[in-house]
């Protein structure tokens, strides 16, 4: 098992970075398809009343100070706060509706330089409604065109946005599944309401599409308590904010943003990091934390290593479809 984590960091390192096209006229059609788009975004925005949690390893608190689940210091110390109301996109963007979106936006479609990273891309998105495979930027591009478009107020979430989402309003779930809980099958081995290793050994062997990959429907399995799929693997998600391995220790109580600005730099490509969310995929026996633990990427690697996102609306009220 753990060999795939050592070979999903060698074969995969986002996106050629793509500026904003100028916007131009747009034809009755192109009018009509990107307010049908916007009202199929808007449709599937799920409203989160906000409210007070502790973020971070919570293990030691929910289990009467028993032990941490983790000894990584970045999800620590535990700390309370409060969230304004918002809401998120139910799914994560999926590769149609980011090829529209290019489309609409008049870009040009995901390429890259290497035949090879094509040709995983091809396999990240073999599965109708599978995640958009991006980097930050491209992401932060996405929901900023659709505040455009919108005139709302759209953005990647916050890590405390999308940690007190995939817990439920900040229960204490270690889990982003329907009942905070990895369940499999005991006969088929099968997920129920995450992908196993079986599921994507069924992928590789029947589809020819590399196990590893990121490729399942983003509605595949059940959502959480709040209707959100996908907050427990098949793909890292982006958060707003700048990664910072210390900011727990100084963090704003009322709505959190990250850093004012970047912090920690990548040795190795000159460029900062941003933070992280969920898992690119997840493994039995070791569930713990997914929905508190904290990564990072740099914002604009030369090819996405399973790196999916989904928008927000920084509003306090539910927003009319």
């Amino acid at each position: 098992m753990y060999k795939y984590l050592i070979i999903t960091t060698i074969i995969l390192s986002g996106c050629d970075n793509v500026k904003s096209a100028p916007q131009g006229a747009k034809t009755p059609q192109e009018k009509v398809e990107i307010q049908n788009f916007i009202t199929k975004v808007k449709s599937e925005m799920i409203f989160v009343h906000g409210g007070k949690f502790w973020m971070g390893d919570f293990c030691s608190k929910s289990r009467n100070k028993t032990a941490d689940c983790t000894s990584d210091e970045d999800n620590k110390p535990l700390h309370e706060v409060e969230l304004t109301s918002y809401s998120i996109s139910k799914f994560k963007i999926t590769h149609e509706n980011y090829a529209l979106y290019l489309k609409l936006a008049g870009l040009p479609k995901q390429h890259f330089d290497k035949e090879w990273r094509n040709e995983t891309l091809a396999d990240m998105t073999h599965f109708k409604n599978s995640p958009a495979i991006v980097t930050w930027t491209e992401a932060d591009n996405y929901c900023a065109w659709l505040k455009s478009e919108t005139g709302l107020p759209l953005s990647l979430p916050t890590e405390a946005q999308w940690e007190y989402a995939a817990r439920n309003r900040g229960q204490y779930l270690l889990l982003g599944t329907d009942d905070g809980t990895w369940r499999i099958n005991k006969k088929t081995e099968l997920g129920e309401n995450i992908p196993s290793e079986e599921d994507r050994r069924k992928v590789e062997e029947e589809d020819r599409v590399l196990s590893i990959l990121v490729h399942f429907p983003v509605d595949k399995y059940p959502a959480n308590g709040l209707g959100l799929y996908d907050m427990a693997a098949n793909g890292f998600e982006w958060a707003k904010d700048w990664y910072d391995p210390n900011y727990y220790k100084n963090s704003p109580s009322k709505d959190p943003q990250g850093p004012d600005g970047p912090v920690v730099k990548d040795k190795k490509t000159g460029q900062f990091w941003k933070a992280l969310r969920g898992k690119n995929f997840s493994i039995p026996g070791v569930p713990e934390g997914l929905t508190f633990s904290r990564s990072y990427k740099i914002k604009d690697a030369d090819y996405p290593a399973g790196t999916t996102a989904r928008c927000v609306i920084n509003s306090a009220e539910p927003i009319k479809s």
